[in-house]
């Protein structure tokens, strides 16, 4: 990847980071507006009204830093090197590779294991454990067939 390749991407981020913005302030609103209520149970955020807010907030903490970086990497052609040169660092790559394919194992496993708890505690909760699981292995042999094909 080159130079103008990053900052032409870095672009295209920017505008969907920039946009998606909206998102949390948008749930928040509606969250504040509505009465949710799922069957005769209240919704979470009745509970702890505080949790549906925080996570809105870190969300959009999270975007707000995203923008930043985008913005510096198309002032910056110093900066915007630096992140190119991480990008194709092949150290950086396989720790990565690595990273993710011990976390989506870890994943699997705790997802068996929710499961197998939410199975005493309601069937509602151990069926959306499950189809979880079988959306993730779903999505992964999907993607495991496409990388078979491309490579």
């Amino acid at each position: 990847m080159s130079l103008e390749e990053l900052k032409s991407k870095t672009k295209i981020k920017l505008t969907v980071m920039s946009i998606s913005m909206l998102l949390p302030i948008i749930i928040v609103l509606v969250m504040g507006l509505g009465q949710w209520k799922i069957g005769e149970s209240k919704a979470v955020f009745f509970e702890a009204p505080w949790v549906p807010y925080t996570i809105c907030s870190l969300f959009l903490g999270y975007l707000v830093y995203k923008n930043i970086r985008y913005i510096r990497i198309l002032k910056s052609d110093e900066y915007a090197n630096k992140i190119l040169v991480s990008k194709n660092d092949e150290r950086n790559k396989f720790i990565k590779l690595n990273a993710k394919s011990l976390s989506s194992k870890i994943f699997i496993y705790a997802v068996s294991v929710v499961a197998i708890f939410c199975a005493f505690i309601d069937y509602q909760y151990f069926y959306t454990c499950i189809l979880i699981f079988v959306v993730y292995i779903v999505i992964y042999y999907l993607v495991l067939l496409y990388y078979s094909k491309k490579f």
